[in-house]
């Protein structure tokens, strides 16, 4: 309540201005505070909306939008059918074996089209970051590029096995690059399984 407190004053200390607010708000340390990063669970909503504007596919109306449209659905938020008139309930409550199941299959199957300008792009900033980067640079890469994003230490060791078991992450040639870019969009689908990922 502290902090809805410190908010409530600038505003009111400012003349009513959010800018004020708002610059208390980005400063705070509870703000910025370790124990509420990634607290939200993401709604299907947040997960289908945010997938598509990290991969850039559908950014403008096209054939194939009203599937996309569907994806909250599976997932059990039917947006313009709340369960009852108080809306949806938030929280943990969104993660079900179903839903989870779905929430995956959708997150990895974007982001491993490597195809999509979003993940092109996510590619290239790769590609730009060493000429050889070691699969921790790697890895820390793509979190960055996802997020930013911080894994469980488990998570993290079994991702950089992974990248470790494949070799090096050459890109000077032709062939290279597109082995580059196979093992990246494999690299983010991994991500996208996360429990870090899916609740963030």
């Amino acid at each position: 309540m502290d902090a809805i407190k410190q908010l409530e004053k600038a505003y009111f200390d400012s003349g009513y201005e959010i800018t004020a607010m708002l610059t208390v708000l980005f400063n705070s340390d509870f703000f910025k505070d370790e124990a509420v990063r990634f607290a939200k669970v993401k709604s299907p909503a947040d997960v289908v909306i945010g997938t598509m504007r990290m991969v850039g596919d559908h950014m403008e109306p096209k054939p194939g939008l009203f599937f996309v449209a569907m994806e909250p659905k599976y997932m059990g938020l039917d947006l313009m059918n709340p369960p009852t008139v108080e809306g949806w309930h938030m929280g943990r409550e969104w993660i079900n074996s179903g839903s989870l199941i779905d929430r995956i299959n959708f997150a990895s199957s974007m982001l491993g089209n490597t195809e999509l300008p979003g993940v092109r792009s996510i590619i290239d900033r790769l590609m730009a970051l060493n000429e050889v980067p070691s699969s921790e640079q790697f890895l820390d890469g793509c979190l960055d590029l996802v997020g930013p994003m911080s894994l469980a230490d488990e998570t993290r060791n079994q991702l950089k096995e992974h990248l470790d078991a494949g070799g090096a992450l050459n890109h000077r040639t032709d062939s290279e690059q597109k082995e580059f870019s196979r093992r990246a969009g494999e690299t983010l689908q991994m991500i996208a399984t996360t429990s870090e990922f899916q609740f963030g």
